[in-house]
């Protein structure tokens, strides 16, 4: 795996989370590939980029590359691949695989977990990751399905295991299995990945709203290494990584001039 770090920005809505992801990733492309991806159903790279940014792979600049993730496309492209496998290894019960997808589709943690499995892909192909987050909620629901789909994912595992033995011993070809073990092992891969890789960068202004979103973020994510970001410092006093406020910071000229150096000097030890 060539990535180094996964890095989240997040935090209430309008604190700037965009701006920093774009700077730091600007910094980060001068060093190694990297890719700026946005999961915030508001995207707002193409705007602050100053380059037209949609839902495939933009190669922004030397070695940055951009995405302006579709979740609902990543849905229904995730239910497809992973059930027309399914219907193939048990043709049998087809009509109950479409049936599933359709409530797989529209279920509360759909848009989480294909973004995930999307997520892990390009960890795979890029040595810097960063991820312009949704508003608090929507991002903390995102590392809490993770951990939630390792268990469903560890449940069908053994179900699947216990029916291996019984077509083993029916002298029948058992795939399903495989397909299983395979779904797992991705998964498990990737909340490696979020423990040994990542970090998240939780933003707030100097408001009283934007800092206690920080620190929910860092109290539900005690797990991670989380810091927190003041974006738009003017003189408040704090433990926490400071940005001074920069005057209409958009496009990549002006980004260039984006004071993150403390951002990015946290996200290469």
């Amino acid at each position: 795996m060539l990535l180094k770090r996964l890095v989240f920005f997040g935090g209430k809505g309008g604190v700037g989370k965009s701006t920093l992801s774009c700077g730091v990733a600007l910094r980060l492309s001068k060093i190694d590939k990297t890719i700026l991806l946005s999961v915030d159903p508001a995207h707002s790279l193409s705007g602050i980029l100053g380059v037209p940014v949609g839902s495939h792979i933009k190669h922004v600049k030397e070695r940055l590359f951009a995405a302006e993730l579709d979740a609902r496309a990543l849905v229904e492209e995730y239910a497809q691949r992973v059930l027309s496998t399914l219907g193939e290894l048990l043709p049998s019960v087809s009509s109950g695989i479409r049936e599933y997808a359709r409530y797989l589709k529209s279920s509360p943690t759909a848009q989480e977990t294909a973004v995930l499995d999307r997520l892990l892909d390009y960890c795979q192909e890029f040595t810097y990751v960063v991820v312009d987050s949704a508003p608090t909620g929507q991002m903390l629901r995102f590392f809490e399905t993770a951990h939630m789909v390792e268990g469903w994912y560890g449940f069908l595992h053994r179900v699947a295991k216990e029916r291996h033995k019984v077509e083993s011993f029916m002298g029948r070809e058992d795939k399903l299995i495989g397909l299983i073990r395979n779904r797992k092992e991705r998964l498990e891969t990737l909340i490696h990945v979020l423990r040994e890789k990542a970090l998240v960068f939780a933003v707030a202004n100097e408001e009283p709203l934007s800092l206690q979103e920080a620190k929910e973020i860092r109290e539900k994510l005690r797990d991670m290494k989380v810091y927190t970001v003041i974006n738009r410092w003017h003189s408040m006093g704090c433990d926490c990584i400071k940005v001074p406020e920069t005057e209409r910071p958009y496009g990549l000229e002006a980004l260039e001039g984006f004071r993150v150096e403390e951002i990015v000097e946290f996200v290469l030890r």
